[in-house]
């Protein structure tokens, strides 16, 4: 080959790195500002929604500590800022589901609060506050005198959880659901099994009054 065509050649070639380098370099630049401008906008959502969640629970915990319409006009402000946070920002919401769902069953928003509630249930099923939001979930079915869909709620819990202190509290539960449905017998059973299983828990003493009320109850029948 002619030594002035492999130079042509070999200056085409070197012209071509160069645009593929200077292409390489463009699209590597564009993609770190848009990484650091990313990142920025990230942390002042990140901040912004840690802002958002602190006055939401500071809200909260004012209506844990109030009454009449205060209690309910602070759990109205957190109600707002929890949905904010989670119709607004990325990331972790597993708190502000917990304390939103919380919010809606203390304003006795059963539907609103079965729905979050439902949510962190099957998002975080592994979690530490799960338990406790089943329980929440068997106490709203029990307000809204849905008294099956509690007793399985309450029977979920007792089998989940044999060990934990909710236990105890899911046999009283189920007792009570089942005493309200007239199946005085069944009532007495779990009473009874929770006397045998946890006679050292706190609602040792409501299963013996229960058991009571229903004996005086089978004598007068």
């Amino acid at each position: 080959m002619d030594n002035n065509l492999i130079k042509k050649y070999f200056i085409i070639f070197k012209q071509m790195n160069r645009k593929r380098l200077l292409i390489y370099l463009l699209i590597g630049g564009v993609v770190a500002i848009s990484l650091i401008t990313l990142s920025i906008f990230q942390s002042r959502a990140n901040r912004n929604m840690q802002e958002k969640f602190q006055l939401a629970t500071s809200y909260y915990h004012q209506a844990e500590n109030s009454e009449g319409e205060e209690r309910t006009k602070k759990y109205r402000e957190a109600e707002a800022l929890y949905k904010e946070i989670l119709h607004k920002f990325w990331g972790d919401k597993k708190d502000t589901l917990f304390y939103l769902g919380n919010c809606l069953y203390s304003l006795k928003d059963y539907k609103g609060a079965i729905k979050v509630l439902q949510r962190f249930e099957h998002k975080y099923s592994n979690d530490y506050f799960t338990p406790w939001v089943e329980i929440k979930l068997a106490s709203i079915c029990e307000q809204k005198k849905d008294y099956g869909e509690a007793i399985e709620f309450y029977n979920k819990i007792f089998k989940k959880y044999p060990q934990s202190s909710l236990a105890p509290q899911a046999l009283l539960g189920m007792g009570r659901c089942l005493q309200l449905e007239g199946k005085w017998d069944k009532a007495q059973q779990n009473y009874s099994e929770l006397l045998s299983r946890y006679p050292l828990s706190k609602e040792k003493e409501m299963a013996q009054i229960k058991i009571q009320q229903l004996k005086q109850l089978q004598k007068n029948d």
